[in-house]
């Protein structure tokens, strides 16, 4: 990729103009492509000349040996060639450059974007945009560079050629190039619309086959393949219909520029006849000036067919564009932590509301995590314990309200050093299509004794051991060739290893066997005033041993205390352990 980085930043530019952003760092193939393409036109208007020198002279006289026609033409057409394949080659050479520096701008986009975006974006739809949109960009715009190159220049060769030879003539074909550009513009137009349409369908498709593959499980539980088939043909015959409308509108630009071009080749073709009748101009002459008018008008049709493909090109650009235009993370924080943090976290008084609710899913909820502790947060789905996660991780910035970190502002700390201090485990568990020690030593220099212990404080060990390839095992599109318990595991590994000062276990051992969970316990218990825990759990039997548990309903603390002293009190945590030991 090239070292130059494109500037992008500017919403209010073309998409032309910010492709042409990624094009410059190139612009030497570019340059190099058009030179050459410049040196094949140079040799256009020799095909008109050795055709009247051979229907002039050589009809008329043995002005030359029969054995120079064959050399002089192959000659001809072995430059020719030599040009156009060094124009196509070099034009390859910076548009497959381009396309790596575009998708590279684009996962640099994405890997920025803030978090509500994720929220509304289907994954299938970023994918669309980074692997396979500018792909489709840049051989669209590179097919029609390579055209204009190929037929414009020696259309213009051509064209000052005719001026040459005949310049009343040639200012007459020229009367219907204004209504030739109004009928294009016309079929432009349609075709921008329909290529827009075109485009919405085909990421709703994409976003269609995306479900599928995600929810395969899903589909078969519920017998939902015919219906699956016959929501997937629905949005497929949309894009049929749309995509069937673009080319025919792009279709119309051909014949009706076809049709002007005819009425003025056909009286061009005429006056030329009178000319040769009654001014007494040779066969030779006339035979050159129809030879060049004709291979003009062949490269005057060719370019009329570019407008849809750009067109084409500039609605899938402005799809890529938005994506990197869309809102960026928020990282106003100037304080950098060099050193591992103490862990000690408070919440003052804050509130959270997400875009589009109705009710804040944090109200006034202060709280405090001790360092070296274990604190538990329980409560309905709903309460807030979530959103707590999210707002230490700088996902979400409170509205109001503060959170420090060892007394700290968290909003005054850089996200990447705020995040360097915690080792998070989900129960929405994300792996890498990677081998088993790359996705635990994720980011990390990996350390084979780390690893080892890693695996076996997450009881995943033994199971490595008896995989032939061992660490360097391949587990599939987010760990796919694991069981669910083998996943978890494998996650809970990853936050060992990071060994951060604060630990975040969301639901972390929901998918583990009794057996694997009591180790996994054992191995939180090790680290118990080492380590600030924050343990979110449904089972409480889990979080009986933390220093303090946090009863959350509605966004609102509602009670706090140790497992024996929540029981005493016989308020919304006993209730809660009631209900799980199926008591009344």
């Amino acid at each position: 990729m090239s070292t130059d980085t494109p500037d992008t930043s500017q919403p209010s530019d073309s998409p032309a103009r910010r492709l042409g952003q990624f094009v410059y760092p190139h612009r030497w193939g570019a340059v190099l492509t058009v030179l050459a393409y410049i040196g094949l036109a140079a040799t256009e208007p020799a095909i008109p000349k050795l055709i009247k020198y051979a229907f002039g002279e050589g009809f008329a006289n043995n002005a030359f040996e029969l054995w120079m026609v064959p050399v002089v033409l192959i000659g001809l057409y072995f430059i020719r060639g030599l040009f156009g394949f060094a124009g196509q080659y070099l034009f390859n050479w910076t548009v497959t450059r381009c396309v790596m520096d575009f998708r590279a701008a684009l996962v640099n986009a994405l890997l920025r974007l803030d978090a509500q975006v994720y929220t509304r974006m289907q994954p299938g739809t970023a994918v669309s945009k980074v692997v396979n949109d500018p792909q489709q960009i840049l051989e669209l715009t590179g097919g029609v560079g390579i055209n204009l190159l190929r037929d414009g220049l020696p259309a213009i060769a051509m064209l000052i050629y005719l001026f040459y030879v005949n310049w009343q003539l040639t200012l007459l074909s020229l009367v219907v190039t204004p209504v030739m550009a109004l009928v294009m513009k016309k079929v432009n137009q349609r075709v921008r619309q329909m290529a827009s349409r075109s485009y919405d369908t085909q990421l709703a498709l994409v976003n269609r086959v995306d479900d599928i593959t995600r929810a395969w499980r899903v589909v078969r539980q519920f017998g939902a393949v015919p219906h699956e088939l016959a929501r997937f043909t629905a949005v497929s015959q949309e894009v049929r219909r749309a995509n069937l409308k673009t080319v025919t509108a792009g279709a119309l630009g051909q014949p009706m520029s076809q049709l002007v071009a005819s009425v003025g080749l056909s009286a061009i073709i005429c006056i030329a006849l009178w000319q040769a009748r009654h001014a007494g101009t040779g066969v030779g002459d006339f035979a050159e000036f129809v030879a060049a008018l004709l291979l003009l008008t062949s490269r005057l049709r060719h370019l009329s067919d570019l407008a849809a493909p750009f067109t084409r090109a500039m609605v899938i650009a402005r799809g890529c564009f938005a994506l990197m235009d869309a809102p960026k993370e928020v990282d106003s924080g100037r304080q950098e932590l060099t050193a591992p943090a103490r862990g000690e976290i408070a919440l003052e008084d804050v509130r959270l509301t997400y875009p589009g609710a109705s009710t804040p899913a944090l109200d006034g909820l202060s709280l405090r995590f001790p360092a070296g502790k274990t604190s538990a947060l329980v409560g309905a789905s709903g309460a807030g314990k979530s959103s707590i996660v999210h707002l230490l991780l700088g996902f979400d910035q409170p509205e109001a309200g503060r959170i420090t970190l060892d007394g700290d502002d968290i909003e005054a700390l850089t996200r990447a050093s705020l995040r360097r201090q915690f080792a998070v485990v989900s129960q929405d568990i994300v792996l890498f299509d990677d081998t088993i020690a790359a996705n635990i030593a994720y980011a990390q220099p990996r350390d084979e004794a780390k690893l080892e212990a890693a695996l076996r404080a997450a009881h995943l060990w033994d199971f490595v051991q008896t995989l032939p390839e061992g660490l360097n095992t391949v587990v599939g599109a987010n760990g796919s060739k694991l069981s669910g318990g083998q996943r978890q595991r494998l996650a809970i590994a990853r936050a060992l290893y990071k060994d951060a000062p604060i630990w975040i276990f969301d639901e972390a051992t929901s998918a583990l066997d009794t057996e694997s969970e009591r180790a996994v316990q054992q191995a939180l218990d090790a680290w118990s005033g080492r380590k600030t825990l924050i343990v979110i759990a449904h089972r409480l039997s889990t979080i009986r041993s933390a220093d303090a548990i946090h009863v959350l309903g509605a966004g609102k603390l509602v009670e706090t205390g140790t497992h024996a002293e929540l029981l005493a009190r016989d308020g919304a945590y006993a209730a809660m352990v009631r209900a799980q030991a199926g008591e009344p």
